[in-house]
């Protein structure tokens, strides 16, 4: 077992991260003049048992391919034991100590990690400073939008930082707002001691907003009927479940088309949830009173720079 701050508590940087710990880097993006951001590739990590200390950075880890069998892993007082599937996210939040310990079986993942000072420049005149300055720690994570942008930098890794600087940042950025929507406390709320019931419900809307959600499930999950939930999520969070869920998918369509990783505004409608192009569109600019072709312009005309577009069909399946 490696610890890697025997100083106390000093936090340690991403390179001093990956320059103790026991397994081998294949990749990394040292070098690619990226502020505050760091990606490292692990493929067919062996048997190891890992402490780290906390980090001036958060951690996203994509296990491309997971472990064939148990998984543990603790992080500050939290303890996991789990299997985890191909695919799955794992997210270490800065500060956080936390040991990894796993056996045979040759899984690979890539980590990605944001600097603690950009990710609230990034975040900080969106989130209310409670939304982020406490971001839980979670394991068997599936989330398309999440997954999608950490294939983004592996992607990158992969070709040398070829898109430059401009284009890390602007995953970053994108990245840090879906870290907030997943990791942090829920928007909004402040004190629900009467209503804690809701949160449940809250959280599946903002975690799976990507796929159809029913009045049935939200109800049957908040242990109320379908009108008493309907009555009290509007009581709580002022709109109704089905508008909020339109809402929080139209937030996440704002920071793809900002960061600019999306392949087509037809397949971006699709992985957002709606049912085509025209769908979404219609409930775009009834929010924002703009087209989503009309943002994506706005924007790119206000960082003075051609849009950045991937062509995900080998990434996002």
């Amino acid at each position: 077992m490696m610890n890697l701050d025997t100083s106390g508590n000093i936090l340690i940087t991403p390179h001093q991260r990956k320059a103790i710990v026991s397994v081998d880097c294949k990749a990394h993006s040292e070098g690619f003049g990226w502020e505050g951001i760091q990606v490292e590739n692990y493929p067919e990590l062996p048997a190891s048992d890992i402490y780290c200390s906390g980090m001036d950075s958060h951690l996203l880890v994509h296990h491309t391919r997971a472990l064939n069998g148990v998984f543990h892993h603790e992080c500050a007082d939290n303890r996991t034991q789990t299997r985890l599937k191909t695919g799955q996210l794992s997210f270490i939040p800065a500060r956080a100590d936390n040991r990894w310990l796993f056996g045979e079986g040759a899984p690979c993942a890539l980590h990605v990690m944001i600097n603690e000072t950009i990710f609230e420049r990034s975040v900080e005149q969106h989130f209310k400073k409670e939304n982020y300055s406490q971001l839980r720690d979670d394991f068997q994570v599936t989330s398309p939008t999440l997954q999608a942008l950490l294939r983004l930098f592996g992607m990158e890794l992969e070709n040398g930082g070829l898109n430059g600087r401009l284009y890390a940042e602007s995953l970053a950025t994108a990245l840090s707002f879906q870290i907030v929507n997943h990791f942090g406390s829920p928007q909004n709320i402040l004190n629900i001691d009467t209503d804690s019931n809701l949160i449940s419900a809250y959280d599946l809307i903002n975690d799976e907003y990507y796929r159809s959600i029913t009045l049935d499930e939200l109800s049957k999950l908040s242990g109320l009927s379908r009108a008493q939930f309907v009555r009290r999520f509007k009581q709580q969070f002022g709109t109704t479940p089905h508008h909020y869920l339109i809402e929080r998918r139209i937030e996440v369509a704002k920071q793809q088309l900002k960061a600019g990783v999306y392949d087509s505004l037809a397949q971006l409608a699709i992985d957002l949830g709606f049912a085509d192009q025209s769908h979404f569109n219609r409930h775009f600019s009834t929010i924002t009173g703009l087209s989503p072709g009309s943002f994506s312009r706005a924007h790119r005309d206000d960082l003075n720079s051609e849009p950045i577009i991937q062509n995900s069909e080998s990434i996002i399946q």
